[in-house]
């Protein structure tokens, strides 16, 4: 009994009137935070955050990132997240698109990960999105003097049926043990449809394969078709890229999609 009138007593004291109310049931929600690092202290985090930015520039045409991030949140703000740590947030995502998601950012940056936690649902959330008319196409990760070499290929597509364009976007990134090299690779030629068909890594070196359709079937009657082979590679810790261009066949623009293709 004294032990019931000691927390009757309590619970009507001003002090415990001054409490914080817990947030009502419904009110937080499960979601996907894709965080890109962090650190344990917010400079740290700040550090990160500042290489995020840097980087990004390579894939500001593919990837967008929702309004008011990246971010950084402080772990004891959100249920799921470690207290005292603090994690560079690049967005909120329900489970079926922030795993999506987590498949591009892993790509570009092995040591991104993915965190499934409690978000309070009057919080602004936003997830990434890929921008209209790319996809991810691959990614490759192999070992390089100091560090790894890692490529991300994006693919884009414009149009439909025989006079549709293909594009593509690499982003490599030499990554070392303190520093970090970004750089973009992108068909070189304008007015042709380039479409990369593989990107697989070998010993020491990422290779991509591409067909180049010049013209494209909506110029003429016939068109080139050739195959390019682009291997990268850092033996010295430093890119190196060669490529080799060959002629494959002459694609007739009319015939139809069943029809054996010509010479």
């Amino acid at each position: 009994m004294r032990l019931l009138f000691l927390v009757v007593v309590w619970l009507l004291s001003p002090r415990a009137a001054a409490q914080p109310e817990l947030p009502p049931i419904g009110s937080l929600g499960e979601r996907t935070l894709l965080m890109w690092g962090g650190g344990r202290t917010r400079e740290e985090a700040e550090s990160v955050l500042s290489s995020y930015q840097e980087r990004a520039e390579s894939w500001a045409r593919v990837v967008e990132l929702g309004p008011g991030f990246p971010r950084i949140i402080e772990g004891s703000e959100v249920p799921g997240l470690r207290p005292g740590t603090h994690a560079v947030v690049l967005g909120v995502c329900d489970r079926a698109s922030g795993a999506e998601m987590a498949k591009v950012f892993k790509a570009l940056e092995p040591l991104a990960t993915t965190r499934w936690v409690m978000w309070e649902e009057g919080e602004p959330r936003a997830c990434p999105a890929m921008v209209p008319g790319w996809s991810l196409g691959g990614s490759a990760r192999v070992w390089a003097k100091g560090g790894s070499l890692v490529a991300t290929l994006f693919r884009s597509i414009e149009g439909e049926g025989a006079g549709a364009r293909h594009g593509w976007l690499l982003v490599l990134g030499l990554l070392g043990k303190e520093d970090v090299t970004t750089t973009v690779v992108e068909p070189p030629e304008e007015g042709i449809s380039s479409e990369a068909k593989r990107l697989k890594g070998g010993r020491n070196e990422v290779v991509l394969e591409e067909w180049l359709t010049d013209p494209t079937c909506d110029t003429g009657p016939r068109a080139e078709l050739h195959a390019r082979t682009w291997t990268f590679s850092a033996p010295r810790g430093e890119l190196v890229t060669k490529q080799v261009k060959k002629p494959l066949r002459h694609e007739d623009c009319a015939r139809a999609p069943d029809e054996a293709p010509g010479d």
